[in-house]
């Protein structure tokens, strides 16, 4: 009878046990939910945020016209000055930044051994056009840049003046292509953000 007397009690301890998981379970959704209101910014901001993002947008693409029509007109490094920030000299708009990625890998030579030379650049554009026509005519881009940094040798390249030469190359590689595919330059700086040279 002993068993009998168990068999009953089996199902309240089910529901004992039952009671503190869902409780858990309530508790732990109350604590997610609390936290996301508080951690998840809210809609207005976003709405402030945006607003203001489309006013910085329409300053940005004035400010990139002005440069553009300047660049267009052919009146050289003032009228560049102006649309980058106007008297002062500073610059009106951020910059635009286009990754060259995946990064440059290739074997440069040495009277001794083979080198391996790796890196990861990102290019400064004048504007969104820029950017597009990076993006584009991307191909073309790597693949002149490919066969540039091959033609290097590790005392070209093992200097900090080597590395700002080889800058100095590699942008006015890309503007020659960007000039003779869109008729205008569209970069004005390369930042190499990773040189590695085994």
């Amino acid at each position: 009878m002993s068993a009998a007397a168990e068999a009953p009690k089996a199902p309240s301890s089910k529901k004992a046990l039952l009671i503190p998981i869902i409780g858990a379970v309530v508790a732990t959704a109350a604590i997610t939910g609390g936290a996301m209101y508080f951690l998840m910014p809210s809609a207005k901001p976003a709405r402030h945020a945006k607003a203001d993002g489309d006013a910085a947008a329409a300053e940005h693409g004035a400010a990139d016209e002005a440069a553009a029509s300047a660049e267009d007109e052919g009146s050289g490094e003032e009228a560049a000055a102006e649309g980058e920030g106007g008297h002062d000299g500073k610059k009106a708009a951020s910059a635009i930044y286009y990754p060259m990625t995946p990064s440059f890998v290739v074997n440069i030579g040495d009277s001794d051994a083979s080198h391996f030379l790796q890196i990861e650049m990102q290019v400064r554009a004048k504007n969104a056009a820029a950017t597009d026509a990076l993006k584009l005519h991307d191909p073309q881009i790597r693949n002149a840049l490919l066969m540039l940094l091959g033609a290097q040798t590790v005392a070209e390249v093992n200097s900090r003046e080597g590395k700002e030469a080889l800058q100095k190359k590699v942008l006015a590689e890309i503007q020659r292509i960007l000039k003779a595919e869109t008729g205008k330059n569209g970069v004005d700086a390369v930042y190499f953000t990773s040189f590695v040279m085994q």
